[in-house]
């Protein structure tokens, strides 16, 4: 009997704490009092013939054997707490183990749907890749067809001129350029905060073409609409080439909405008004006062669109300036260099008719536009 009560202490699975309702610390009092109490509900005497209710009266009386005996309660301790503990680590090893299986089915569900997207992905970058190379294409051909027209138009107007110029003097001569045509003037606000130093007036006016001189001078000066005289700063940029000038004069509406501009004020030419020397649009003749006996006018022979404004080309003194009708009279350039700080090259010439067919486009385009929301309206 003893054997069998120390078997059934150290390898029973059965809970007697449980069974009996009391704390594993109980005192002998409290489970002798709680075995009483526990078999009443499952003495044969009560119950009957029931064969569930006898084995738990059986057990019963196996747990009052063991739980009342100190060495059979060491024992069975020691194997109860044993395997609670074999039962919490097979949980935990479980646990892992579920969680390992459902990280491997979400690995395997990601890696045919990442299969999936990663190829969606390439498939998206290969139509990009090519919209992209079509829409390059496209912006290059209507690049090539605008420069294009451009040129044609200045070589129309050049031609326009050819025909239309009058014959001239030497004597009658005055329209060479000379360094006040590629000087322009402007003021700002002496003690505003982002009023700019003579070195970054140079870098930012370069933006149109290469600088021969800056000066500036602060002066107090009555401003229509003020009370008090303000402290203003008039900039004088002299430029190496007219076409320099000509872009920084007709280019600064534009950029003046640019916060960095719109310090500078009242950006205009040096001498009050655009040198005479710059070729400008006419209308045409109704008759010609006779055969042209200037110099011969030689056609631009293809410059590139993308030549720098302020680079004419060098050439020897023995080659002549050509003569512009818009200009009031051009000589015979015998000692002038073309494409010099003082002259007006072919080339110069040409820019300046480009971009004064670009802003006549501009502006035609602004026009219909404006008509055609005047009419949706």
């Amino acid at each position: 009997m003893a054997s069998d009560l120390k078997d059934y202490a150290v390898n029973s699975a059965h809970d007697y704490y449980e069974l009996l309702g009391i704390s594993p610390v109980a005192a002998e009092a409290d489970i002798r009092r709680a075995g009483r109490k526990t078999a009443l509900k499952y003495h044969p005497d009560k119950v009957g013939k029931d064969p569930i209710a006898a084995e738990k009266f059986h057990l019963l009386q196996v747990a009052l054997e063991v739980l009342c005996d100190e060495g059979l309660r060491q024992l069975y301790d020691n194997a109860r707490r044993a395997r609670e503990t074999k039962k919490a680590r097979d949980q935990a090893y479980e646990g892992r183990r579920k969680n390992l299986k459902e990280e491997l089915e979400r690995r395997e569900r990601e890696g045919v749907t990442g299969l999936k997207r990663k190829h969606d992905e390439d498939a998206e970058e290969e139509a990009f890749q090519r919209e992209f190379k079509r829409l390059a294409a496209d912006g290059a051909r209507r690049r090539k067809e605008r420069e294009e027209r451009l040129w044609k138009e200045a070589q129309e107007e050049f031609e326009r001129e050819k025909v239309q110029s009058r014959p001239t003097t030497p004597a009658a001569s005055t329209a060479v350029p000379q360094e006040i045509d590629r000087t322009i003037k402007f003021r700002y606000l002496a003690n505003a905060a982002n009023a700019p130093s003579k070195e970054e007036l140079t870098t930012r006016w370069s933006k149109f073409g290469e600088i021969q001189d800056v000066v500036s001078v602060t002066k107090k000066i009555k401003v229509e609409g003020e009370k008090h005289r303000k402290e203003y700063t008039t900039a004088i940029v002299v430029y190496k080439s007219i076409v320099a000038a000509h872009a920084a004069v007709t280019d600064f509406p534009d950029l003046a909405k640019d916060e960095a501009w719109q310090i500078y004020e009242n950006v205009n030419w040096a001498g009050g008004q655009e040198p005479d020397c710059i070729p400008k649009p006419k209308k045409p003749a109704t008759a010609l006062a006779g055969p042209d006996v200037t110099t011969p006018l030689k056609a631009p022979t293809a410059p590139g669109l993308d030549r720098p404004r302020n680079n004419g080309p060098e050439e020897g003194a023995s080659r002549k300036v050509p003569s512009f009708s818009s200009f009031k009279g051009t000589p015979k350039a015998s000692g002038v260099k073309t494409g010099s700080a003082g002259g007006l090259s072919s080339a110069e010439a040409t820019m300046i008719r480009i971009k004064n067919a670009e802003r006549r486009r501009l502006a035609e385009e602004l026009r219909k536009a404006e008509e055609a929301q005047d009419q949706v309206d």
